[in-house]
């Protein structure tokens, strides 16, 4: 009969307590060669998101919470991470990852790490096979976690239209903060809301109103015309908060087409527009979206303008775009 000693006893207990901890799934991540050149924070940086596919891949397959509280990470991208763990589950489909090193504005970005997505319900229509992506300062702190667009070719567009290196990265900044606005909504962080809008901001949103009209022996014609609602931030974000952040309302936005344009008077500022399918309770919507981004502060880029137009009015009028706006 086999016997193991007390030395070697103590080692396979630990090994089973660490096996039971991670749901057997330790996952690791290296940077590509060549990509970061400070090698304590490169790794510094590969530990810390290696803990944190850990975790993401332990809590994926168990279907539990997220356990954040031993990885390197900003409170708000805990929360925002948490509150969109509570909509979906997703698992690493790699135990061994390896990506690029990418320089934002705010520090470092990874992207291509494979994951696959596990909806908890029938809300969820997107690609099951995703990829993440992870922002971090420039201390090595995560910043931000969110599964990257999967419009592929609008992306590639807008980045090889980039005029030279400060444009392509302020490109890339804009699908970070563009998919970060989008997971404020889901995620009902009207803080982030409240901070991403200029106090200035124009909201303006399009609906279209059907009237009958009789016209004489030809009977009644049903004529629909857009209508458009001005209004300012607050107003806006009082409606929003108070009518659709109500609790236990889940709210889903998705979008499926974006395109980017430089202003060619002023520095820094961006039209961008996209197509938005938003589902909130019963309620359901598909339209275009416009935001007017100033990035002249790469640390709090603001959106001075939202539009939002139904299908109906964009076939009537056009959707708005950055020609339609004064930029002072």
């Amino acid at each position: 009969m086999v016997q193991i000693n007390s030395v070697y006893r103590s080692i396979f207990v630990i090994v089973l307590l660490l096996t039971s901890l991670t749901g057997g799934a330790n996952v690791t991540f290296k940077f590509s060669a060549g990509t970061i050149s400070n090698g304590a924070l490169k790794t510094r940086m590969e530990n810390n998101i290696s803990a944190l596919l850990t975790e993401i891949a332990r809590a994926g397959k168990t279907g539990t919470a997220l356990n954040l509280s031993g990885i390197s990470m900003e409170p708000a991208a805990k929360t925002r991470l948490n509150a969109l763990w509570d909509d979906i589950h997703f698992v690493c489909d790699k135990s061994t990852n390896i990506s690029k090193c990418l320089n934002d504005m705010q520090g470092y970005q990874v992207r291509t790490i494979p994951i696959t997505m596990k909806p908890l319900d029938s809300s969820y229509t997107q690609s099951l096979n995703r990829e993440l992506t992870i922002s971090l300062n420039k201390n090595g702190v995560i910043t931000g976690v969110r599964p990257a667009w999967e419009i592929h070719e609008d992306v590639s567009t807008i980045m090889n239209s980039g005029l030279g290196v400060t444009d392509t990265r302020q490109r890339r900044e804009i699908l970070k903060w563009v998919e970060d606005f989008r997971c404020y909504y889901n995620e009902k962080d009207s803080a982030a809301l409240r901070q991403i809008y200029s106090d200035d901001a124009l909201i303006i949103t399009g609906s279209v109103v059907s009237r009958a009209h009789k016209h004489g022996d030809m009977g009644t014609q049903v004529v629909r015309q857009v209508n458009y609602k001005v209004q300012s931030k607050e107003e806006y974000l009082t409606k929003l908060f108070k009518n659709v952040f109500k609790p236990g309302n889940k709210i889903n936005v998705e979008f499926d087409h974006i395109s980017v344009v430089r202003s060619g008077s002023k520095e820094n500022i961006y039209g961008v527009t996209l197509h938005q399918k938003w589902r909130s309770g019963s309620y359901s919507d598909e339209g275009w979206l416009f935001l007017l981004w100033d990035f002249n502060d790469p640390e709090k880029p603001q959106i001075h303008v939202r539009t939002w137009q139904p299908e109906q009015a964009v076939a009537q009028d056009g959707v708005f775009s950055i020609e339609d706006f004064f930029i002072p």
